[in-house]
């Protein structure tokens, strides 16, 4: 353990040296700093400690804090500006370096922030599967009756017209009997109409024999669509009612009428079985065609500034190991006021049908680049007391770290969204020696009286 010690201090010693060798730059490890009563003429810019703290130095304004020129502009204690001073820039987070010592085959590489185009912002979010309401329909009864068959169970797929349930109707029944009253009713009156008209042609009827003979003939034709159109109602379809006008009449008048799938899709479920006495308007079961399902995902009240108006965004939903496409369709008006969440919906390609109803998954919602970003090395940023800083040219020799703010990390590179510009030159590697002189110096002028 010893001699791992002092392998690593005659490494640091190396380093120092190095440093201190180029033109005698970077000599932090001579710094001598004032007696603690001597007052830098940057007091203004310091703020009092409080009372009773055991101390009687003055704590300072984080460089980080002030601007460039007005340090550059200030004087330390020893009467020359502070950023020239080898003893006091280090407290303005000031470095100077000799040329020697930077480039490509030098300790420190220096560079320009790059311009990039900016990547989709990808935010995750949990989400539950939903019918999708526009692809959904809940068959109901039209009529009231007992269920003498079920053609179909919960998980089959169904097209649009095909059988689901056989109801015998006393309301079925009655209709068909006026249907075919009403048939035989305009039956005569068109025949009727016809005679009128023929004796009124020979001067044998009077005009007003042939209107009222056309009236009732009128009323006829009214009163076989009528009933035609109420047998339809009542779930007859077109060729069902045609056979009523074929049939001999006994075999036509039962109250048998079918319930057909109204469009293609899976039924979902069923709560009615053969034997059972259905009720006009209540539900038999619910079809959707689940080759599109919605996902209902909970948005958090942070993030809805970044959804917009929530339309035209694409997402990837995941479950069971499997990707599916998705778009986000709106997002709801209103946040719950026990989760503080608000409600997306996602169109989502389910072909497979592998995502059912109920089921948990994850969103992974993709939102457009907005431009060019800034970005620099991960290794140029470095951090002090929570505050995230680079090192930026300012003139000749000399370097001074100044705040960044932070923003997506690509790749070996981090988004830089405020602090510095495309211009500035930075230090892009090598950043870490000069963050540790500056930080030594600092400290060497602390309470160590």
């Amino acid at each position: 353990m010893i001699q791992k010690k002092t392998m690593f201090f005659a490494i640091s010693i190396v380093v120092i040296a190095t440093l201190a060798g180029a033109g005698g730059f970077l000599a932090a490890e001579h710094l001598q700093h004032p007696p603690a009563h001597e007052k830098s003429q940057n007091a203004a810019h310091t703020v009092p400690e409080q009372e009773g703290d055991g101390h009687d130095h003055e704590a300072e304004v984080s460089d980080l804090d002030r601007p460039v020129e007005e340090m550059w502009a200030a004087f330390c204690e020893h009467g020359i500006p502070q950023h020239q001073c080898d003893e006091c820039r280090y407290e303005i987070g000031t470095v100077k370096l000799a040329p020697s010592i930077l480039g490509d085959n030098g300790l420190v590489r220096t560079g320009l922030p790059e311009k990039r185009q900016e990547r989709q912002q990808e935010h995750r979010l949990s989400g539950e599967v939903q019918f999708d309401d526009t692809r959904t329909v809940r068959v109901a009864s039209p009529v009231s009756g007992l269920i003498t068959r079920r053609f179909v169970t919960p998980g089959a797929q169904v097209a649009a017209g095909s059988p689901l349930f056989e109801i015998d109707s006393p309301e079925v029944t009655e209709a068909k009997g006026s249907y075919l009253k009403a048939k035989a009713t305009l039956s005569l009156a068109t025949q009727s109409a016809a005679r009128e008209s023929r004796l009124f042609a020979q001067k044998i009827a009077a005009e007003v024999d042939v209107q009222e003979a056309r009236a009732k003939l009128a009323e006829a034709e009214a009163e076989i669509a009528a009933s035609r159109g109420r047998l339809v109602r009542l779930g007859l379809s077109k060729t069902d009612v045609d056979a009523i006008s074929a049939g001999n009449g006994s075999a036509v008048l039962n109250g048998l009428v079918v319930i057909r799938a109204p469009r293609k899709g899976t039924v979902i479920e069923g709560n009615a079985a053969s034997g059972e006495q259905a009720e006009a308007g209540k539900e038999l079961l619910t079809l959707s065609d689940l080759e599109t399902v919605w996902v209902m995902a909970d948005v958090k009240e942070a993030e809805l500034a970044v959804l917009g108006n929530g339309s035209g965004k694409d997402a990837v939903v995941e479950a069971m190991e499997h990707s599916f496409t998705g778009r986000l369709d709106a997002v709801a008006g209103r946040l719950s006021e026990t989760t503080r969440t608000a409600k997306a919906r996602f169109s989502v390609n389910n072909a497979d049908g592998l995502l059912k109803p109920g089921m948990f998954v994850s969103v992974r919602l993709f939102m457009p680049a907005k431009g060019e970003v800034l970005v620099v090395p991960k290794v140029a940023v470095l951090a002090d007391e929570g505050r995230t800083f680079v090192f930026t040219h300012k003139e000749g020799d000399y370097w001074i770290r100044r705040p960044v703010s932070l923003g997506a990390s690509i790749d070996s590179m981090v988004e830089i969204t405020s602090g510095i510009t495309a211009e500035q030159r930075i230090i892009t590697d090598g950043s870490f020696l000069l963050k540790s002189d500056v930080l030594r110096g600092k400290m060497g002028a602390g309470c160590a009286d």
